[in-house]
């Protein structure tokens, strides 16, 4: 009788132990890293071909390292609810008792008891519901690092644009600067003027001068944001030919815009998400004043006679019926009511400030535009003038400087109204082209495919 309970005791264990899961180790080697982010490269499309928003927008979710660490958060999380799901396991307790009683058929008790929980009711459903929502909530933050991805890549091409636009600009009002002093000093040489003219031509050549070198430092920067954005190092985006993006729609008309930025964007979306927590967390502290319900079904075998207790066990709640964290869960519900308020607040006030914020951009920018005309109206008239040697050569290159300023000062009022579209478009989460929008949602709907 002992010799088969004995066997079958050993082949249950081996066959446990055999279904168990293996550690497998995976070493990561920090020092291969930078090589490994050395060698990206963009090679969706082929060299001299131009880039649209949509394209550098899905390269970046295939490289950038964020965007990954965010998939990966999620899946975790993914893990994490199906592990929820799983009831938790039972206790098993294995008992032996040798007796020196030889008026027993046998000196040996042997026995075995069990401890099994019963998940069932408010305790499963909120730890598998918290699960939930918390994956829900890591699948928003993966769409958050998505479009912090998208911001990044938008206002790195817009400082981009501007400053190649900047910097031949710049170049060109540095060459007339020049050639400007160097007829200043020889007049001043000749006796013809003051040399206070010269000093104050040689500080408008070395202010061109620095706003040549800002500009190129303004390139530089934008290729190394654009390259963090893109996952790539900034050698492969030095050369990128990016298509200009189209015009944004008028800031006046974004009432539904608005609106649906206080119920949809990510963080909004987060705070609901927090609110069903906190109210999963007071389910379960209401459902924690009633027992614990736990089941204990046991063997004994009792020197040649066969028993089977069973023992029913309830793990009581606290002695306040547990009162006062269920108090402390209402009030963490109500904060977080409390937060979701705030949170709409915020996004409806960052969208009212980043729409006055473009109108003043876009009305500086016109106002800018009036200047041109003026400009090279007076150049004109300079030019005239100084081809029927009315004046000299001086005043026609001063007044071409002027040009080149007032354009100087329409491109930093088209850049100001550029970013302006773009701090609109991060307030309300969505942005105005629909190439870009498809990408962000096939990025969602990929991951919730293939997580």
């Amino acid at each position: 009788m002992k010799r088969p309970t004995a066997q079958a005791i050993l082949l249950t264990a081996a066959c446990l132990v055999a279904a168990c899961a293996h550690y497998a180790p995976a070493p990561i080697h920090a020092e291969a890293l930078p090589d490994r982010l050395e060698a990206a490269r963009l090679d969706q499309k082929p060299p001299g071909a131009a880039w649209t928003m949509a394209d550098l927008l899905a390269a970046a979710l295939a490289r950038n390292a964020n965007v990954a660490e965010a998939a990966a958060k999620y899946r975790t999380a993914l893990a994490a609810a199906k592990a929820a799901r799983v009831a938790p396991g039972a206790t098993l307790t294995l008992t032996a008792e040798y007796a020196n009683d030889p008026s027993t058929s046998s000196p040996w008790l042997l026995g075995g008891g069990s401890d099994i929980p019963l998940d069932v009711g408010a305790r499963r459903s909120t730890r598998t519901g918290m699960a939930d929502l918390a994956a829900v909530q890591a699948l928003h933050d993966y769409a958050e690092t998505v479009w912090n991805v998208r911001t990044a890549l938008q206002r790195a091409v817009a400082e981009r644009a501007a400053a190649d636009a900047e910097r031949v600009l710049a170049s060109e009002w540095t060459t007339l600067r020049q050639q400007r002093l160097d007829r200043l000093e020889r007049r001043v040489a000749a006796g013809a003027d003051d040399r206070a003219l010269a000093l104050a031509a040689r500080a408008d050549l070395n202010a061109a001068h620095r706003r040549e070198t800002e500009a190129s430092g303004r390139r530089q920067a934008a290729d190394a944001a654009l390259a963090q954005a893109l996952g790539v190092t900034p050698a492969a985006v030095t050369g990128l030919v990016i298509a200009p993006r189209s015009a944004a729609p008028d800031p006046s008309d974004l009432s539904g815009r608005r609106r649906s930025a206080a119920l949809s964007r990510r963080d909004v979306l987060k705070a609901i998400i927090d609110y069903d927590i906190a109210e999963n967390a007071l389910r379960l502290e209401v459902a924690k004043q009633y027992p614990e319900v736990r089941l204990g079904p046991g063997y004994t075998w009792e020197r040649g006679l066969t028993k089977l207790p069973f023992n029913l066990n309830l793990a009581l709640p606290p002695w306040d019926m547990n009162r006062a964290a269920i108090a402390q869960a209402e009030a963490k519900r109500a904060e977080a009511a409390r937060t979701l308020e705030a949170v709409q607040a915020a996004a409806l006030s960052a969208v009212d400030q980043a729409a006055a914020a473009l109108k003043a951009a876009r009305a500086s920018e016109a106002t800018v535009q009036r200047d041109l005309p003026n400009a090279l109206r007076q150049a004109a008239s300079a030019d005239r003038a100084a081809k029927a040697g009315e004046t000299d050569r001086v005043e026609a290159l001063q007044a071409e400087a002027a040009v080149v300023e007032a354009r100087l000062a329409d491109g930093d009022a088209r850049k100001a109204s550029a970013l302006a579209v773009i701090d609109l478009e991060d307030a309300l989460r969505a942005p105005f082209g629909p190439a870009e929008t498809a990408v962000l949602d096939q990025s969602i709907k990929a991951l919730e495919v293939h997580p």
